[in-house]
């Protein structure tokens, strides 16, 4: 069973008010600040946790709320501003043992890396997610055979790639098929390898992100 903990959480925006109820409905111990009553009655009646209105970094405000006991502070606001200013004062001041901020804007993370503030950014998550699923319907894993090995299927939408065994050398890889215009052919050495053309590789696991950025166009969805 997880330990119980008293968690306080500043910001009631969407991201705020889900943590706070599902770490309260959790069984841990929250209280949650936000300078708009209107945010806090968002979270109804069936909320266990304590509401306290006022400014975030308010350290009246911050007292109340338990700082001085709290296990873990998240601030989470949609101000890099306030989630900094209250990073600082939990660990700075009150040493709470868990400081968690969340990162608005991309371009200010190296702020919150300069002052060594833990932080989670939805936008970054975001992209992350979004470069996943556009990797997925590049490449497709068609086999594990091993703790090391995968056996892929890759699109290759870039051009100026290598021949096939110039490929091979260089990540580590054996080329054992190539789909063009829907028919699968044995690959020879010397052949050179076409955008559009899917390629059947076992590579290993540790070579394949570089295989794959190699061979297959990049997507720009986020430009910091």
């Amino acid at each position: 069973m997880t330990q119980r903990m008293y968690v306080i959480v500043i910001g009631c925006g969407r991201l705020g008010s889900n943590l706070a109820q599902e770490l309260s409905d959790y069984g841990h111990d929250i209280c949650i600040i936000d300078r708009d009553s209107d945010r806090l009655e968002t979270l109804g009646s069936g909320f266990n946790g304590q509401r306290i209105q006022g400014i975030e970094f308010d350290s009246d405000n911050l007292v109340e709320g338990g700082i001085e006991q709290a296990d873990a502070l998240l601030a989470v606001t949609s101000d890099d501003n306030i989630n900094i200013t209250v990073s600082l004062i939990a660990e700075k001041i009150y040493h709470v043992p868990e400081v968690v901020a969340r990162v608005n804007d991309p371009s200010r993370k190296y702020i919150y890396d300069k002052l060594n503030i833990e932080t989670i950014s939805p936008v970054q998550l975001g992209v992350n997610i979004l470069k996943n699923r556009l990797a997925i319907k590049t490449m497709e894993i068609l086999s594990s055979p091993d703790k090391d090995y995968e056996i892929i299927e890759l699109l290759v939408n870039k051009k100026n790639t290598p021949v096939v065994n110039k490929i091979e050398t260089d990540y580590s890889c054996i080329i054992s098929g190539v789909i063009r215009d829907g028919s699968l052919s044995l690959p020879k050495p010397g052949e050179k390898i076409k955008p559009g053309d899917r390629i059947v590789c076992t590579v290993l696991k540790v070579n394949k992100d570089r295989l794959v950025k190699s061979l297959a166009k990049e997507v720009p969805i986020w430009k910091q």
